[in-house]
């Protein structure tokens, strides 16, 4: 299994009065309460921590999220550049870059293939749709994202792979010549991720054997994402996808005593308060499906942001407590959902530098020998998606639905 480093960069200055009367820290927040100078502080912070994590053999990721003083990190690129001028052995996943609210495809892969070029292969390309607040920022018709995102993603994988000049036409992109320097150094092109849960968007990165992670999701929604991954795959007439496939993101801190992990890593529920946007953030007009769109209006989606803190480490999506009970929790994750790839948010909110850093270094120390050992062997307990041959390619029936 290998294990990744992550924060978001959160700016936790802003007073607890503008967050209310701006209904959370996203998109409409005045930036007349980031201060450069403790922006500069925080930026230095977060890269030193990055580096702990390298030297302590942890891989790295980094995002992007746009306008929000949740996240300072505003350019997925940008962050891995950062990351890899610090680093010298992790792999630097770039998780990821939303190609529908990016003006040019042909900028990404510039940036990717450069980003992989001078690190010398150490890049993981992530592409996502973007969370749907952020139509806001882009100021892109959210109507047609997942459109864009498939059309942006076969650009970019042409530019990388073609070798010749070439014109695109398509619905949403045109460009008369194209020819991406320099080519990526991994060839034909870095791996690529998508993180998402929709049956399109699973189904579509399933045929394409590209690796397929969850954020945030219980255990039973995990397994069965990655199941609809797997059945796809296999009536596509690929191999039995094995772990290395799937990825899963979580909350993270241990500490030497039951107590104090509980203490600490209760910060991390900074990243899950439930939000106060404005509904036209929350679900903008054709980001969704109609059934999800009417999930969003019942208050069903972000049911995660609502849950207790025991309830959440019941469900793995905080894996908090002494090093042998996240190993325990880390191994129970693998065991019910197969994931070859955990990354770690290690910091949210107002968690002190030394409680992070002493908690990567107890990670590595304690847990990460362990966990790192698997992630070969997995196999589903649930056969009923091998062995009905008669549902229709690509189409499988599970247990509970995806938007």
């Amino acid at each position: 299994m290998r294990l990744y480093h992550f924060t978001e960069m959160p700016y936790p200055n802003v007073p607890p009065e503008a967050e209310e009367a701006n209904r959370g820290l996203k998109y409409f927040m005045p930036n007349q309460y980031y201060d450069p100078k403790i922006g500069h502080q925080l930026y230095q912070r977060y890269l030193d921590e990055y580096e702990l994590a390298d030297e302590l053999g942890f891989d790295l990721m980094v995002n992007e999220h746009h306008q929000s003083a949740s996240t300072l990190q505003v350019s997925a690129t940008l962050s891995a550049a950062s990351v890899l001028h610090r680093t010298r052995r992790g792999r630097v996943l770039v998780l990821g870059t939303p190609l529908p609210h990016r003006e040019s495809p042909i900028r990404v892969a510039e940036e990717i293939a450069y980003l992989d070029s001078v690190s010398g292969g150490r890049i993981d390309c992530g592409f996502v749709r973007g969370v749907q607040g952020e139509t806001f920022p882009s100021n892109q018709n959210p109507v047609h994202n997942l459109d864009m995102f498939i059309e942006a993603h076969d650009l970019i994988k042409k530019a990388w792979t073609h070798g010749d000049v070439f014109s695109w036409e398509g619905r949403h992109y045109h460009y008369r010549y194209v020819s991406v320097w320099p080519r990526p150094y991994q060839q034909p092109h870095p791996p690529i991720w998508i993180s998402g849960t929709s049956t399109r968007l699973v189904e579509w990165t399933a045929r394409h054997g590209y690796t397929l992670c969850n954020l945030l999701g219980t255990y039973e929604d995990t397994a069965t994402s990655f199941r609809l991954y797997r059945r796809t795959a296999v009536a596509d007439g690929q191999p039995e996808p094995g772990p290395d496939r799937f990825a899963y993101m979580a909350l993270c801190h241990v500490a030497p005593t039951e107590a104090k992990a509980r203490e600490i890593g209760r910060k991390l529920m900074y990243y899950l308060k439930p939000g106060k946007l404005r509904l036209g953030a929350a679900s903008p007009p054709g980001y969704f499906p109609p059934a999800a769109a009417v999930a969003a209006l019942r208050g069903r989606l972000g049911a995660v942001r609502r849950m207790s803190y025991e309830d959440l480490i019941d469900a793995g999506i905080l894996l908090v407590g002494t090093p042998d009970q996240v190993t325990a929790q880390i191994h129970r994750l693998y065991k019910e959902t197969g994931a070859g790839h955990l990354i770690l948010m290690n910091h949210a909110g107002d968690m002190t530098s030394n409680e992070v850093r002493d908690h990567l270094t107890l990670f590595a120390r304690e847990v990460m020998p362990d966990v790192s050992t698997i992630g070969t062997d997995w196999r589903d307990q649930d056969t009923t998606w091998r062995v009905d041959h008669d549902q229709t390619p690509g189409r499988p029936v599970l247990s509970s639905a995806l938007s």
